[in-house]
């Protein structure tokens, strides 16, 4: 059983964020969360000064435009409370598009959040078999340079040593692409530069007609380094 520490007293929410909501900006989610939090009616710890805030935390910032089955918030509360009672509380305030899926007190910390697991649906002209090896061969080079931005500005960067596994297959006339990615704050690996990598090696997605080429990215699941599940 976790031991809570009542002078940092941090609840962990895993949630859902998906259909519509994968348009939505980090900050927007972040001042969406802010208000779902207080409707919902917990024992938040706030921040002192002029300006009282709610303690929230993310791990790995989404993207825009993907959706993920997997987000995770840590919220700091100022009194025990029932996970279940938190998980029911968020949900009554929240769509079908963002529901909570588990809230519990974490035994870890997001730093220990190593891999995230992703799943990638490519609608694309000419997609069969040899398309899927060509794909196939481009994930599994020992180098994969992409124009990627930095701090500094875009270098090309070699994203290999940020991709642990990445298995394409052809499902129908779709593309589809198991990845498991860098998820380490350090190193963290925006999924679209499997995508952007693609696009340059094998020249999916290139005929720039949304109607009949298309994506999707889906979040699926967290590990730590072992890659045995994040909690």
């Amino acid at each position: 059983m976790v031991q809570v520490n009542n002078q940092q007293l941090k609840i962990r929410v895993k949630f859902k964020k998906v259909g519509r909501l994968q348009y939505i900006s980090h900050l927007d989610l972040v001042r969406t969360m802010n208000k779902i939090i207080v409707r919902a009616g917990l024992p938040l710890w706030y921040t002192e000064g002029f300006n009282p805030k709610p303690k929230m935390v993310f791990a790995a910032p989404l993207s825009i435009g993907t959706e993920s089955k997997t987000e995770y918030m840590d919220i700091r509360l100022s009194e025990y409370i029932e996970p279940e009672v938190v998980k029911s509380k968020l949900n009554e305030n929240m769509t079908d598009e963002m529901q909570v899926l588990d809230a519990y007190y974490p035994e870890t910390k997001f730093t220990d959040l190593k891999w995230l697991s992703y799943t990638f649906v490519i609608k694309t002209e000419g997609a069969d078999a040899l398309l899927v090896e060509r794909c196939g061969a481009a994930l599994a080079e020992e180098e994969l340079w992409v124009l990627k931005s930095t701090k500094s500005g875009e270098a090309m960067v070699d994203i290999r040593p940020l991709v642990r596994s990445a298995v394409c297959v052809l499902d129908g006339d779709l593309l589809r692409i198991n990845a498991h990615l860098s998820a380490d704050p350090s190193s963290f690996l925006n999924p679209e530069y499997i995508i952007k990598l693609l696009r340059g090696k094998c020249g999916i997605l290139s005929n720039g007609d949304l109607t009949s080429e298309w994506y999707s990215i889906m979040r699926e699941r967290a590990y730590l380094d072992d890659m045995t599940e994040f909690r």
